[in-house]
């Protein structure tokens, strides 16, 4: 069976808290003390913020044989959702949350244990030392669709699984980092509860003997603060968004030795910026929730994607869309799972991403991607953020004659609406120019950068609202 850590010694460093060193011993105790204590349900929503505490959480969980809930959000509506579906659980959290306070809950808080006294045998586990196993079948995590795509879907994570994919995660960092041998420290701008933030920051640590930082940095000044206090080999696991804002701070950026990106495809041009500033690879990785991370590549060496191991893509007959979609198979991937994305399959191991299905855009008999027109929308100078969207529920006569229409958002500094408008004409068919586009301060993005469809539709319903308001009246 699986084990529930990989390092070998009580004295390995597994987390760097902001006042303590946890060891393996420390994890261990703090697993077994927290286990102890817990609700006898089989469910519980890991709300922690730090993450040293999350996997204290989700240790104490597997030798509970408890399944952890990893909902897209942690809004009252989203609550709501999961207890129609999942009555007997429980909230497990470090902070204070206004909307989880009529629920069951279990606070927890540094120290896990304030008196190791109460616990006998605990203080034993450094003199013994033994990592307890975990069955490969037990479901670790019900871990759910981002909402990006529909309605949020439960999939299932047993520890074997998991183990298995990070396991080839780590196959393919040796392969890319030649780090001599040495552990290194994560570091993610991304939370735990996020399937990419949970493999690439939690379980490459816990299952793959190296260690992480417990902060959750936003701000780059919070990064770079982060960052100094560990120790290198340092890996920063984040987003493009979080990266571009990092490299365009204009501070003193301490060293890092690899970052890894996901969440949103990463421009050629910043992942270049990167490389030439630190000399390091970027490595990019590509996946979804419902197969977890299952390939990567080197953007500024090879626009092809690689898969893990013995994972395989193969293509799959195209839609009435006329989309061709693929289907990812093997290795811990349960069972053959169509993907969201097209791609062009090269070969069972090797395929180029093309973009999103529910990204593809037909009008008036001429084809593009919303991926497309966002990349052009970002590389005009001055614009600082920007999404295209379909605004399905805007009210528009065109829309009522049923003839699509584009939107798009926009933070811009030092070039006026028009001006945006102006430089867009000359990159794109007009059939896919914005009608209408919205300049904004900020876009409305979750702690991983990404952009639900209905948040833009409210926030495009909102300022037409507005808009209209202020407009005078005919007479």
């Amino acid at each position: 069976m699986p084990k529930l850590i990989a390092h070998q010694t009580p004295d390995a460093i597994i987390a760097y808290t902001q006042s303590h060193v946890m060891t393996a011993h420390d994890f261990l105790r703090d697993c077994f003390g927290l286990a102890m204590r817990l609700p006898t349900k089989p469910y519980l929503l890991n709300f922690c913020k730090n993450r040293y505490l999350f996997a204290v959480g989700m240790g104490a969980a597997a030798l509970s044989r408890q399944a952890m809930l990893l909902p897209p959000t942690y809004n009252q509506g989203m609550i709501s959702q999961l207890q129609k579906t999942y009555p007997d659980f429980y909230i497990l959290y470090d902070q204070d949350v206004l909307e989880i306070t009529e629920l069951p809950s279990f606070k927890l808080e540094y120290p896990v244990l304030p008196s190791y006294e109460c616990y006998g045998s605990l203080s034993d586990l450094k003199k013994d030392f033994s990592v307890p196993e975990i069955p490969a079948d037990h479901v670790m995590a019900y871990v759910f669709t981002s909402g990006s795509t529909g309605e949020p879907i439960p999939h299932a994570k047993t520890w074997g699984s998991l183990t298995r994919n990070v396991q080839a995660q780590l196959c393919r960092i040796r392969e890319d980092v030649n780090f001599l041998n040495q552990k290194f420290t994560v570091l993610a701008t991304v939370p735990p509860q996020h399937m990419y933030g949970l493999e690439s920051s939690v379980l490459v640590a816990l299952l793959g003997g190296q260690a992480f930082g417990a902060a959750h940095p936003f701000f780059p000044q919070d990064i770079c603060t982060e960052l100094e206090c560990l120790p290198r080999p340092r890996v920063l696991v984040s987003t493009p968004l979080h990266l571009r804002t990092w490299m365009e701070s204009g501070m003193e950026l301490p060293a890092v030795d690899l970052i890894i990106s996901a969440t949103a495809p990463l421009s050629l041009q910043l992942a270049e910026s990167i490389e030439a500033k630190f000399q390091i690879p970027v490595q990019e990785i590509y996946g979804c929730t419902e197969t977890g991370q299952i390939a990567t590549r080197l953007p500024t060496v090879n626009p092809v994607w690689q898969t893990y191991g013995e994972v395989e893509i193969m293509q799959a007959d195209s839609g009435d869309d006329g989309c061709g979609g693929a289907v990812a198979k093997g290795d811990y991937i349960f069972s053959p799972t169509e993907l969201n994305d097209v791609l062009e399959v090269i070969d069972k191991n090797h395929f180029k991403l093309l973009g999103r299905k529910v990204d593809q855009v037909n009008i008036a008999g001429k084809r593009s991607s919303l991926g497309y027109l966002n990349y052009q929308l970002n590389t005009i100078q001055g614009v600082k953020d920007g999404v295209f969207f379909i605004p399905d529920m805007v009210d528009t006569p065109k829309e009522k004659l049923g003839e699509t229409r584009l939107a798009a958002f926009a933070v811009a500094s030092g070039i006026s609406k028009a001006d945006i408008l102006k430089a867009l004409r000359s990159r794109i068919d007009a059939a896919f120019m914005p009608r209408p586009l919205f300049i904004v301060d900020e876009l409305p993005r979750n702690s991983t950068g990404k952009l639900p469809h209905q948040v833009l539709v409210e926030l495009a319903q909102k300022l037409q609202s507005k808009q209209i308001a202020t407009e005078p009246q005919k007479q």
